[in-house]
């Protein structure tokens, strides 16, 4: 199988395994090397002749997790982080056991911002990304955000999307990636501008629509994905 996927070398796995996926080599290399990338197509080529780990699923799939465990927050917090509970999940997820889980937040960024009266309203209006992360384990930074972006005098919508993608990224499911991307692109791109961007408060989530949604957007989508590269900010 070596000789059909040149990828397939367990010696490769194991160090890029260790890889965070930072970028801190793209702008730390003369030739501005992307490992991160480079990772993420040597992952899938490799799964593709090897198979998915569950732990590598567990973490790709971390969305779909959180919003069952959202549905009961004090419970999934209360059993991950006992001593007991928490350490035969981090055993059967294959995670050290020594370190902690990130918990839930008490509600949804998304479920108080449906429920929350925005008093500002016409033409300052900024788009806001709701992001995987901030929406499950820190509600409250968005919630700050939206507050604070509403006293300046913006109107602040989220507007329909699916999660970044990043998770599958940095474990290298390219291919559910470029499903993701490209549908945010075609939700997105024909409403953010410059004069309405898309802000995002997660760095990792907002570097996925600059840095790799250009490169996992199909052939058609390709300008709308440059366009919107240019119009998504941390906030």
């Amino acid at each position: 199988s070596d000789k059909m996927n040149r990828f397939n070398h367990k010696e490769i796995y194991d160090v890029m395994d260790l890889c965070l996926s930072c970028k801190a080599c793209k702008s730390e290399c003369p030739s501005n090397v992307d490992m991160a990338k480079l990772k993420a197509e040597f992952l899938q080529q490799y799964y593709d002749a090897n198979g998915v780990p569950f732990r590598s699923k567990l973490i790709a799939n971390f969305s779909a997790t959180a919003k069952w465990g959202s549905m009961i927050p004090s419970a999934y917090n209360f059993f991950v982080s006992n001593t007991l509970t928490g350490a035969l999940i981090k055993l059967v997820a294959g995670f050290a056991v020594k370190r902690s889980m990130p918990a839930l937040s008490k509600t949804t960024l998304l479920s108080w911002y449906k429920k929350h009266r925005n008093e500002n309203s016409g033409n300052r209006k900024v788009y806001l990304f709701c992001d995987e992360f901030t929406n499950y384990n820190d509600a409250h930074i968005g919630i700050t955000g939206i507050l604070l972006l509403e006293k300046l005098g913006y109107e602040v919508i989220i507007p329909a999307h699916e999660e970044s993608g990043r998770a599958r990224l940095s474990k290298g499911l390219l291919r559910d990636a470029q499903k993701i991307a490209n549908r945010n692109i075609s939700l997105l791109s024909p409403l953010v501008s410059a004069d309405r961007p898309l802000l995002g408060i997660e760095p990792s989530a907002i570097l996925t629509f600059r840095d790799e949604y250009p490169d996992l957007a199909t052939d058609e989508n390709w300008e709308a994905a440059k366009s919107l590269s240019r119009h998504v900010f941390l906030i």
